[in-house]
């Protein structure tokens, strides 16, 4: 029995991010692997019950008390509430402490996140993680949804991009950027059908009057893209999705492949070996 507590050093350090990689880490090296959230946050419901999606994982899919039983048959990855002492928690379970950002105390671990590249206990940068879903997209610019995808609100997507004032560049400008954002006046109906003809997950129309019946029919019959009309003009809408990108909680089977693809990379078989307690 092993347990791993995973904290911030402070509130969207990503300890959420990687106390899924380290789980992931951990069964693809041969672990069988518990993981669970510890109550006394605003995200800790959403966080276990994220934590219950994963298939090579178990997990309780509730926030566990702080004074709950943390160990379990094989591993434990234990992800803290902002704000807990990790270390204190960890030396409570007789387990190893791991700190997203900051510096090392009481023995722990430290893991920088958000580096400009890849490397021993530090995560780089990466767009997938920072993507956004539509449904988050939808909360901030305040839309109304002309019709979904057939992904609908989990769809992601990893880019903003600005429709131009022009048609004639208006494709390749659009194909410069796969799973995408695109704001564009809602009587620019030449723009938004480029973008279509591109990877373009979410198609934020701007101004607040309806579009045209052809381009929702459109939408409407392919289905791969999700259509929103915004009640502010194309800047106070991208100003109001920018902050989104980075900030939203980390969900969806992509991301967490992604994590456990960089967690594999940042810990080392010694660095693992020293968190089972065997260095």
């Amino acid at each position: 029995m092993a347990v791993i507590v995973v904290g911030g050093a402070e509130p969207e350090a990503g300890a959420t991010t990687v106390a899924v990689g380290l789980a992931h880490r951990l069964v693809y090296a041969g672990h069988s692997v518990r993981i669970e959230r510890l109550a006394g946050d605003d995200r800790a419901t959403a966080d276990a019950a994220l934590f219950a999606t994963l298939d090579f994982a178990t997990s309780s899919g509730e926030p566990l008390a702080a004074d709950a039983p943390l160990s379990a048959d094989g591993v434990t990855v234990i992800e803290a509430a902002s704000g807990n002492d990790v270390a204190a928690i960890a030396a409570r379970a007789n387990g190893r402490a791991l700190i997203v950002g900051g510096d090392a105390a009481g023995g722990a671990t430290t893991i920088a996140n958000h580096t400009a590249e890849a490397g021993s206990l530090a995560l780089p940068e990466e767009r997938l993680l920072a993507a956004v879903t539509v449904g988050r997209l939808i909360e901030a610019s305040n839309s109304r949804v002309l019709t979904r995808s057939t992904e609908g609100d989990a769809s992601i997507c990893e880019h903003i991009v600005v429709g131009p004032i022009f048609e004639d560049s208006d494709e390749p400008h659009f194909s410069r950027f796969a799973r995408k954002a695109v704001v564009t006046r809602s009587e620019k109906v030449d723009i938004a059908l480029s973008a279509l003809s591109t990877e373009t997950p979410c198609l934020i129309l701007t101004g607040g009057n309806d579009p045209s019946a052809y381009l929702l029919d459109r939408v409407a019959s392919e289905r791969v893209t999700t259509l929103l009309l915004a009640p502010g003009d194309t800047v106070e809408t991208v100003r109001a999705i920018e902050g989104t990108f980075g900030s939203t909680p980390f969900a969806g089977a992509e991301k967490v492949e992604r994590a456990g693809e960089l967690m594999a990379a940042a810990i080392d078989d010694s660095t693992l070996a020293s968190l089972l307690g065997g260095g």
